[in-house]
């Protein structure tokens, strides 16, 4: 089960880097995640997928919004799941398979409440130093939490990948802190 979420999250990590499009400054956006209330701001034009993945033994469709700015990669995940599902497994599994996709060296746990979204317990996040697929260092800041939506669970997971730690902080706040429910 472990090796399926792991193989899954890799896929989508790759997926967004594949997707991303270079852009040269930063040029804030409102975005919404098609079918969801869930509206956050990227910093650049975003590219978007949905892919069938296996986590916690469900199969989900998990979609994804992304784009790359400032030598920096943004991406926000987001998948429903039945709200019998353990959620808190679940966004712990998802945190585990991001830190090892990235190669963790360094992570720091952080302590959050959303101030946007009526977050169920179980939030994560963290501030991590790893290695990119080629090598480079690599500074991630990212967030999971889940929602009541109707009948389900929505999980969500927000991250921003770049090789420069300190000057990523207040735009990765920047992304953390729009994530928005109305």
């Amino acid at each position: 089960m472990r090796n399926y979420f792991l193989k899954n999250a890799a896929a989508v990590f790759f997926a967004i880097a594949g997707l991303t499009a270079c852009q040269p400054s930063l040029n804030w956006r409102a975005v919404q995640l098609e079918g969801t209330n869930l509206k956050f701001e990227l910093p650049c034009k975003p590219d978007k997928t949905t892919k069938s993945v296996k986590m916690a033994g469900l199969d989900i469709d998990l979609s994804m919004v992304g784009c790359e700015a400032n030598d920096a990669v943004w991406a926000v995940m987001t998948a429903q799941v039945p709200a019998t599902a353990d959620r808190v497994e679940i966004l712990k599994g998802w945190r585990t398979a991001t830190l090892q996709n990235m190669r963790a060296t360094q992570t720091q746990d952080l302590t959050w409440s959303p101030s946007r979204v009526a977050a169920l317990p179980g939030t994560l996040r963290i501030k991590s130093l790893g290695t990119s697929a080629k090598g480079q260092p690599v500074h991630a800041q990212a967030v999971w939490f889940s929602h009541l939506e109707g009948e389900a669970v929505r999980l969500v997971h927000a991250v921003v990948y770049q090789n420069q730690g300190p000057k990523m902080d207040s735009s990765a706040e920047q992304l953390i802190e729009s994530l928005k429910l109305p």
